[in-house]
């Protein structure tokens, strides 16, 4: 995503294989007086405590997690089921760029992959600070550009990718989400370390030709979207804290800007290389500058 994130742990967590390409380890032994934390975008720091702040009254529960917003401060106490006391929670200073988290004694093993930190930070909160989106696609990279399928789970985003990779050599960047951030006027595509079943995580980038929403058909056709339609399809693949309305309106910003700059074409389809032949001829078609007309 072009971020940089310093994370200050107080023990070693274990690497898992998708965070590899995105992490760069400073060592236990690098000290605070060595680095220059105005290079980096946000500063995480992991801290044990003995008493965690009392959740607000008006938390809202969703997903494991109980959230709630105080100032500029999003708090998001961590749990594993619903009744359980929290065990984690973080403390997001926007204005700050930093993040404290904090965890009870003894619950180490809950934090202990590099996926369960993330989590822990809200990585589609970080997001957003950055105009940017995390959107449920199959990334691939085509002629130095960034093609996103994107679809509800199980409608084909991999078998699409795949294709692509078989008849038109795409290299497939993720294979189940993608992150898409706007810089210097333009929408860029970028891998990320969550990539469900394919396996396919590269800490690689390219700039956002096209989002192609997927739904399966008896015949293949392409069509483009108005963006208004397009951000009604999109929205429901991104992550989005919908029980915050300065997030989902950020969101639904974003997305504004996304459909108005990068074309979002309905693609029913097979699975089969004609998919892929339409999808191709009209990007081949495309403007060089990138305009495009409903």
């Amino acid at each position: 995503m072009g971020l940089r994130i310093l994370c200050q742990l107080p023990y070693e967590i274990e690497i898992l294989k998708e965070a590899v390409q995105f992490l760069h380890l400073l060592g236990r032994d690098a000290g605070t007086s060595a680095i220059d934390f105005t290079a980096y975008d946000l500063n995480v720091r992991l801290t044990k405590v003995e008493e965690l702040p009392p959740a607000p009254e008006n938390a809202v529960f969703e997903q494991g997690r109980l959230y709630s917003r105080a100032g500029g401060n999003v708090v998001m106490h961590m749990l594993r089921v619903r009744g359980d006391q929290p065990y984690a929670c973080t403390l997001q200073n926007a204005e700050e760029k930093r993040f404290d988290c904090l965890y009870l004694a003894g619950n180490e093993s809950r934090i202990q992959y590099s996926r369960q930190f993330s989590d822990l930070i809200g990585m589609e909160t970080v997001f957003l600070q950055f105009h940017a989106l995390m959107l449920h696609a199959a990334f691939v990279r085509w002629k130095h550009q960034g093609i996103l399928f994107t679809a509800p789970s199980g409608t084909g985003k991999s078998t699409q990718a795949g294709l692509w990779e078989e008849y038109e050599h795409a290299e497939i960047i993720n294979g189940d989400r993608a992150g898409l951030r706007l810089q210097d006027g333009h929408w860029e595509s970028y891998g990320l370390p969550y990539a469900g079943s394919s396996g396919i995580y590269r800490n690689e980038s390219a700039p956002a030709k096209a989002i192609i929403v997927l739904r399966q058909a008896k015949e293949n056709k392409l069509r483009l979207l108005h963006p208004r339609e397009a951000i009604m399809h999109l929205y429901p693949e991104t992550a989005v804290h919908r029980w915050d309305k300065s997030f989902t309106e950020t969101v639904v910003d974003l997305l504004a800007s996304l459909t108005a700059m990068v074309p979002v074409y309905l693609l029913e389809c097979r699975p089969d290389r004609e998919a892929v032949e339409l999808v191709k001829n009209i990007l081949e078609e495309d403007d060089s500058d990138g305009q495009y007309t409903c």
